[in-house]
Parts: structure tokens; sequence; C-alpha cells
């Protein structure tokens, strides 16, 4: 009779497949993949919402700008461009990227009994460069295949016209 060694009084243990010790790490990876893309795509989301929403205010501080044109103007201020300029610029904090420029000149329509009519423009623009994570945007997107970089706009402006004087003031 044999005698029985160690190997054969140890329990059956089954050998786990060669194909599931391959696999440990991937599902670590995948999700690290999966993460990657949709913070990505999240910064996508917020950035893009940021420009729709610049843009916005820039058309509120233009129309702002605007109707303190025609106030200064039928108060009598002596620097109506100035004061459309202060008006629109109170809608931003201090040292923002926005820069306003109001402009005098004759209106593209006619005034009442067909003379000539007094308008400004207040115009606003912003330089999208000066936000950081358009920036980091910006690079992401250039790392992309293609030669159409150019989705995000590197300016936003907005422009409010109102008629001032009717005629020669």
């Amino acid at each position: 009779m044999a005698t029985p060694n160690a190997a054969n009084l140890l329990p059956f243990q089954p050998r786990r497949p060669l194909l599931r010790l391959r696999q440990r790490g991937i599902a670590a990876l995948e999700f690290s993949l999966t993460l990657t893309m949709l913070l990505i795509f999240v910064c996508a989301v917020v950035g893009y919402g940021v420009l729709f929403w610049m843009q916005q205010q820039l058309a509120s501080a233009a129309t702002e700008g605007a109707r303190a044109a025609l106030y200064a103007q039928m108060t009598g201020s002596a620097n109506v461009q100035t004061d459309a300029c202060v008006a629109a610029m109170s809608v931003f904090s201090t040292g923002s990227a926005v820069a306003c420029a109001t402009t005098r000149a004759p209106c593209t329509w006619a005034g009442s009994g067909g003379q000539t009519a007094n308008c400004a423009t207040v115009a606003m623009t912003y330089n999208t460069q000066s936000w950081p994570l358009l920036a980091t945007f910006q690079a992401f997107i250039a790392l992309l295949p293609g030669t159409n970089k150019n989705w995000v706009p590197t300016r936003l402006s907005s422009k409010a016209v109102v008629q001032i004087s009717q005629g020669t003031p």
C-alpha cells in the first residue's frame, strides 16, 4: 500500500483561470479613462455655459449703457459717452477684461420731420482668453485631431444703439 503524500491530503482547490488573472486591473483602467472623458465633457459644458452667460451680461450692460446715454442727453450732461460707459461697466467688477466704447454719430434712419437724428452706440467687448478655464479648454481642443480648432471664440461683443436727439440739439 502506498503512503499518502501531503499533496494528496489537501482538499481540492480549483485553479484560477489564466484569463481572470490578466483581467485584474482592467476595471480600474476603464474607470480612469471614463472618468477623464466625463470630466472633459463637464469642463466643456461649464465653459460654454459661461460663454453664453457672459454674452448675455454684455448685452445687458450695453443696453444699460444706452439707457444711461439717453438719460445723460436728456438731463444735459456734458459728456454723454463717459456717462454711458460708466453705467455699462457698473455691471462688471473692477479689473475685468470687459471694454466699453461709446460713439456718437448720425442715425441710419431719419428723425421726425426728416431731420437727421443723432444716435449713441455703446459697444461692449470681452476677451475670453483672460478666463483660465477657457484657456485650459482650448488646450484640450488643440490635442484633438482635425484642422478646425476654433470652437471657443477669442472675443465676445455686444452693442446697443439709442437715438439721443431729434435733429440738432
